[in-house]
Parts: C-alpha cells; structure tokens; sequence
C-alpha cells in the first residue's frame, strides 16, 4: 500500500514540475526582477526564496495544551520556483490521559509566481503542497493513512515600507479508510508587515479556516496575531528572530497560541 501511494505522490509532484517549465523559460527569457517578500510569522510568504526556519509554537486549548518544534526548509530553484518541505514535532499534553509526542505530517510544496505585474509592485502566485502521512493518528497527531491535496494562490503587494501578502488554500484529504469521512477545508491567511527599519518589522496577521464537508462543515476558527521581527546582528539581514501571539475573534476551542521562529536566508 505504501508503494502504491508513494508511486501516485511522484506522480503527482512530476506533473507539477513539469507544469513550471513554461513559465522557468519564460522567466529566463525576460529581464530580472528583485521583488521579495519578508516573511510573516503566521503566513506563509509569496515569493519563491531559499531559506532555513525553525519555529517554537505553544497552543492552549481547553482540552489541554500543545507545543510544536517545525523545521522548514525551502530552496529557490529559480526566482519564479521553489520547492519547500516542512516537518513539525508535536507535543501534546491533554488535561486528561496521557502525554503523547512524535512527528507530525510532513508537507511537500512546490511554489509558483507570476512575474507579470511585478514593475507594479504586485506578485501573484499559486502552487501545490502535499501533505504526507508520517503522523500518528492513534496519538491524535496528524494522519498515519491519509494523503492530502493542498492546491494554492496568494498575492502580495509591497508599497513603501508596507507589505500586504494573502493566501487562500484548498485541503483535499485522499485515501481514507472506508466509512471514513470527507472532510474538506478552506483557510486563508492575511498579513500586513511594515519596515521600521532594515533590522525592525511590526506585522498583524489574520488566519482562519473552516470546514467544507464531513462533520467540521460549516465550523471554524479565526485568530488575530500581532508579532515582531528583529535581526539581532548589526549589518546582517539574512537572520531575523520573530514573536507573534494569536487571539481568536469568537468563541473558539482555541484560546491563544504563541509561536518564535528563526528565519535565515541564504
């Protein structure tokens, strides 16, 4: 059964590389735009880049709390492209039974952007993330049998000192066990970042989700997260140290969570 799902997985990721060699020729053909994006806390950036990221996030629910380590790591095969792999650590400490730990599900992206309007000020971008099955579902961290489809579009809009970036996506689970249900999701993510300085950002991030079918439809969650970026080194911009706070607007499961990443470029 792995081998048959392994073998759809890269049939899958094939498509979509072969789906950007258009716009690659396309890109080498026209001139170099330096249009790039900082990344928010919360929010997934929209420009393709090359980076390591490590977050640290705490999650206080009332059934108990979560801590999580991500490692993050994306490589910018070109200015348009990049290729991203995420790998969470979960750590879950429920007010009842026992404390459970392990990986989380692994995601695979692959980003795309669309240089048309960059002179502009204005990038678009789309692309596809697959979401592995390396959790443990009888520990209630993430899935052991279900692939999910991820199909996604953001812009991002940089002005001044501002920099506003959106994402909606789209989560598609695939392989589930029979009787199991079809749970559907739409999330979107908003961010607004501004420039203090070459080594200061404030940003205010808006995150929500909710489902489309099985039994979340109709039901979700939205968070509201103020946050700070700073590089701690004089002279080095390719560090930056962040700490963002998320708030739900609602009645929400969700209390609050806390989350510090660090970011390095290359």
């Amino acid at each position: 059964m792995w081998y048959d799902q392994t073998q759809k997985f890269c049939g899958c990721a094939t498509v979509a590389v072969f789906l950007s060699i258009p716009g690659l020729a396309r890109a080498q053909e026209a001139e170099e735009h330096d249009l790039h994006f900082t990344h928010p806390i919360f929010t997934e950036s929209v420009s393709p880049d090359s980076k390591v990221r490590v977050d640290f996030a705490r999650e206080w629910e009332e059934e108990g709390n979560a801590n999580e380590i991500e490692l993050e790591a994306e490589y910018g095969i070109h200015h348009d492209f990049s290729i991203e792999v995420e790998a969470p650590f979960v750590f879950l400490s429920p007010d009842v039974g026992s404390s459970e730990s392990g990986l989380g599900n692994l995601e695979v992206a692959f980003k795309f952007a669309n240089l048309t309007f960059v002179e502009r000020g204005l990038l678009l971008g789309y692309g596809l993330a697959f979401g592995l099955p390396t959790g443990d579902e009888a520990g209630g961290i993430g899935s052991d049998h279900i692939w999910e489809i991820e199909p996604f579009f953001n812009f991002g809009v940089i002005s001044g000192n501002w920099e506003i970036v959106g994402w909606t996506r789209f989560g598609i689970p695939t392989n589930q066990d029979v009787g199991e249900e079809v749970e559907t999701e739409f999330h979107y993510d908003f961010s607004t970042l501004y420039h203090f300085s070459p080594r200061l950002q404030g940003l205010v991030e808006l995150n929500g989700g909710t489902g489309l079918s099985g039994d979340e439809a109709g039901q979700g969650i939205v968070t509201l997260s103020p946050g700070i970026k700073v590089a701690p080194f004089s002279g080095n911009t390719d560090l930056f140290i962040g700490l963002g706070g998320g708030f739900p607007l609602g009645d929400e499961e969700l209390n609050a969570h806390l989350r510090a990443a660090v970011f390095y470029h290359f």
